[in-house]
């Protein structure tokens, strides 16, 4: 990670009076950038650790910003998070020296220091994050953000092709649900109700299908007391694992945060599963 004393100066587009505009909510954990976004959020880098996210609307920016956004997520609330599009705001990027997607940097109390430039592994992120957290710790940053009452989705009617996938779980045609599902993930990747959906078919199509691989007893036996009215129960068959065992991190992160989804982010096992996961992780 760069040191911070070599980081551009960015205190000439630092408000400190936005910071009450943003107080400590936000409407996403990663929230697209202009100008007036990265003013505010410079102001809030006086508090809270700003990652600042370069992308370009590739399938490699589209990946580590998935990443990215799932960690920050985990995180608690130890983050803020935007991400600048090089394409159609270079301006933004070129403030911190970076012209090239997808790459990050932090942000301690309006400075800027460069992160990681391409492609980057959940391991790699989590330890870069870590030694993010230990300086901010050191700078007197510690404090932390809630999502808004405005980030939720407002109620909306569903598109034909969502109403079709829920009446294929409907009649039990789960292998025409899940395609359908997966389609619709695709077109519509911020949708939380169909991430939700498709969480939900797989999870009955594993129970169906049975499970295989290293880890099949283990995912097994989180399903089955998820699907039982457990979730408590089987978050921690997985955080247990996840404390253990380092080589496969990665996919029982993956797992846990599918049942998240299934159960939901506002229930009370999936927020406290949560804070132990981050704690783990960082």
């Amino acid at each position: 990670m760069t040191n911070f004393g070599g980081a551009f100066d960015l205190s000439s587009l630092n408000n400190k009076k936005t910071a009450a505009a943003v107080g400590n909510q936000v409407s996403g954990w990663l929230v697209p950038a202009d100008e007036q976004v990265l003013r505010k959020y410079l102001a809030l880098s006086e508090s809270v650790p700003v990652l600042m996210l370069i992308v370009d609307g590739s399938e490699s920016s589209n990946a580590v910003s998935a990443l990215v956004e799932s960690i920050i997520a985990e995180a608690q609330g130890r983050f803020a998070g935007i991400s600048v599009d090089l394409n159609t705001s270079p301006q933004l990027a070129a403030a911190i020296g970076i012209n090239q997607a997808p790459a990050m940097a932090a942000i301690l109390s309006g400075q800027p220091a460069p992160l990681f430039k391409g492609n980057i592994s959940q391991d790699q992120l989590v330890q870069i994050l870590g030694q993010v957290l230990q300086l901010a710790t050191q700078n007197k940053i510690t404090g932390s953000v809630t999502l808004s009452d405005q980030a939720a989705e407002p109620v909306k009617k569903l598109t034909p092709e969502h109403q079709a996938a829920i009446d294929a779980v409907d009649r039990g045609d789960l292998s025409s649900a899940l395609a359908q599902f997966e389609k619709l993930a695709v077109e519509y990747p911020n949708d939380l109700e169909i991430k939700a959906g498709l969480s939900q078919v797989r999870l009955l199509k594993r129970l169906g299908d049975g499970q295989t691989g290293p880890l099949a007893d283990l995912f097994t036996g989180a399903d089955q007391a998820l699907i039982s009215g457990a979730p408590s129960e089987a978050f921690e068959i997985l955080l247990a694992r996840f404390a253990v065992d380092f080589d496969n991190r990665d996919a029982i992160r993956q797992r846990l945060i599918e049942l998240f989804t299934v159960t939901g982010d506002s229930h009370e096992a999936v927020l406290a599963a949560r804070r132990k996961l981050a704690s783990l992780m960082f």
